[in-house]
């Protein structure tokens, strides 16, 4: 086994995940709730669109194949 690999430790993978997370910058609850609203709007108002388009095309398909 050379110098750089090194036999797994189960202890030692804990450890230092434990360690990294502490490092981790946590957003506020406030924060959360912010982004998750947007993304929420963002979801709507994008699949609202999505709903148009495809309506229009299916009214000019139908349009198309009935003459």
């Amino acid at each position: 086994m050379t110098d750089t690999a090194k036999k797994f430790s189960i202890k030692r993978y804990f450890k230092e995940t434990r360690a990294e997370m502490k490092k981790v910058s946590w957003p506020a609850r406030k924060e959360v709730l912010q982004h998750t609203q947007v993304v929420l709007i963002s979801i709507i108002i994008i699949g609202l669109a999505l709903w148009l388009v495809d309506l229009a095309f299916a009214k000019g398909l139908d349009l198309f194949l009935t003459r």
